[in-house]
């Protein structure tokens, strides 16, 4: 069986579309990766099983209010990864 969290494509594209504007001191790979996994455990999953269930979920995301609950805990987890870095750029 093979099931999908919708909520990652969507999740990935918003916060590749805005990374460079992030207000974060290291815009590595690492500390990207770490506020995409902070994003995605601080949002409900929304698994699916085929392709159109993703297009569904999309769908719904196209309302502004579900997005802006996308940026919020994209802002908040900038904010964690922020103020504790654990890429090797900031290893002390």
């Amino acid at each position: 069986m093979k099931v999908y969290n919708a909520m990652e494509p969507l999740v990935a594209e918003a916060l590749n579309e805005n990374w460079s504007e992030m207000n974060i001191p290291c815009k590595c790979e690492q500390c990207k990766n770490d506020v995409f996994a902070i994003t995605l455990n601080n949002l409900s999953p929304r698994y699916v099983s085929k392709g159109n269930g993703i297009a569904f979920v999309k769908a719904q995301y196209f309302d502004k209010q579900m997005m802006a609950n996308i940026y919020v805990r994209i802002g908040e987890a900038v904010k964690r990864v922020a103020e504790n870095p654990q890429c090797e750029n900031y290893q002390r």
